[in-house]
Order: C-alpha cells, then structure tokens, then sequence
C-alpha cells in the first residue's frame, strides 16, 4: 500500500468522493480521514482545520484541531531517534474545536483517524458523497502529515 507525505506546503485540502450506490443501503456511515503524524511534523498545529461531508444537497461541516500532547513535556524519546522515518501518533490528539478531545484518535494499528462526519444512505439513493479536510487561512509552512486515506465505514 502506498501513502502520501505531505513535506512542506502551505495550503492543506485533502479531499475524497464517492457515489452512495457504492455503500450498502439503509446504513449509516461514518467517514474517517486515517493519517499518522511524522515525529518531524511541524506548523499542523497552528491553526484549525475545517472537515466537511456532503451528501447530495446536505452539508455537515466543522472544526477540528490536530494538537501535541503535552504528557510528560518530553519531544520524541530517544529509542525512535535512530529511525529517521518513525512516527507516533500518540504524541498527537484530535481535537473538537472547543478543545476538547472526541473526532479521532489513535487506532490498535498505529494510525490515528479523525472523523469527517456521518450520513444516512437511504434505499435506492444515488447521490455524490464528498469529504474533505482543510486549512487554507494560514500562510504558515506546515509539514509532516502522513495520509493513508478517507474509510468510509458503516457506523455501529
């Protein structure tokens, strides 16, 4: 599996689409942005990002913040240093935009997800679903992020 690193940039839109008739019928789902966070990350931290999910004509948006924890007020420990391309999203949270913790978090496989939003797939609806992530206000260079992909999942 490939995935994308996102080195230096200034403007982030990362951004997916499919059509409901891909998606089983009368199921909620839950879309999912899964990314893992470089332990050279830099500037993701700065400012909001918005995350939005459209389905059809209805339109879901809101804030999150990708955030350092401050746990112990360590950087990196050193048993990562010799991996130049180690990453640990445990030294990194999602977080709603009043701050407090509850879109994503960290996974059993090491990656984090932050949830976009949810939706109803009704019977024999066929509507274009797009998701997106984005942080476009600031001009300040950020770096670091690793994106496998957006899941879309049926929502237990």
């Amino acid at each position: 599996a490939e995935v994308a690193e996102l080195r230096t940039i200034w403007w982030l839109q990362i951004c997916g689409t499919t059509n409901t008739q891909m998606l089983s019928p009368k199921t909620a789902y839950g879309a999912y942005l899964i990314i893992k966070i470089a332990n050279r990350a830099y500037g993701l931290d700065i400012l909001p990002s918005e995350v939005s999910l459209e389905v059809g004509n209805s339109k879901s948006q809101s804030t999150i913040y990708l955030s350092k924890r401050n746990d112990s007020g360590k950087q990196a420990s050193s048993e990562h240093e010799h991996f130049p391309k180690a990453v640990r999203a445990s030294r990194w949270r999602v977080l709603d935009e009043d701050r407090s913790g509850g879109r994503g978090g960290e996974r059993g496989d090491g990656w984090m997800e932050v949830e976009i939003g949810s939706f109803y797939n009704g019977e024999c609806d066929e509507k274009d679903v797009r998701m997106s992530l984005r942080e476009v206000k600031g001009v300040h260079l950020k770096g670091g992020l690793i994106v496998e992909g957006i899941e879309l999942r049926p929502k237990q």
